[in-house]
């Protein structure tokens, strides 16, 4: 679930420039989206990683990856696009339910693997470190879910900036990052 909500914070965090002055954010966000692949490549590489592991965290890992090169390429159109299309938005959206899935079936298996500790040692601690960010992501999504839902529903009930109206205007006042993508 961390690969959905890594380009959905790099979204909003983006916002925050003025567009003149977003190049240098835009440089860093991309290059640290870019680092977030290089340790699953390294555990890929290592000899010891394709050893025998009862549960399926091999498998994970390689769709890991591929999930990483897809947050990374949600990561530059969010970063170079203002406004985002819809389309997009959607493929989005659709791309953050299979990461739920993918998150859901890395923490099961991470839980149940911990004869793989001893003998492919960096796949699993790989796997237990993604599996909590997968949570915390998750976690995030559930919490703000519910009022992205009712905002769907009565647009501008939740947040209105331009009317100063809404059940979260006051909280999200000076920080208006946690809205809509």
């Amino acid at each position: 679930m961390w690969w959905y909500t890594f380009p959905h914070l790099t979204f909003h965090l983006i916002r925050w420039f003025p567009k003149s002055n977003r190049l240098k954010i835009q440089f860093i966000l991309i290059l640290f989206a870019f680092a977030l692949l290089f340790p699953q490549i390294f555990i890929l590489s290592r000899e010891h990683t394709t050893r025998y592991c009862g549960q399926h965290l091999f498998d994970l890992l390689i769709t890991s990856v591929v999930f990483t090169f897809g947050m990374i390429g949600f990561t530059i159109l969010f970063t170079v696009m203002d406004p985002v299309p819809f389309e997009v938005k959607v493929i989005f959206h659709v791309f953050g339910g299979f990461c739920f899935l993918i998150g859901l079936l890395l923490a099961i298996f991470t839980s149940m693997a911990v004869e793989c500790r001893t003998n492919t040692v960096e796949l699993y601690y790989y796997s237990v470190a993604a599996s909590i960010l997968c949570m915390i992501s998750a976690v995030f999504v559930a919490v703000m879910l519910p009022f992205w839902t009712i905002n769907h529903f009565w647009f501008r009930s939740v947040l209105s900036r331009k009317n100063r109206t809404g059940v979260c205007y006051e909280p999200v006042k000076c920080c208006s990052c946690l809205w809509h993508i």
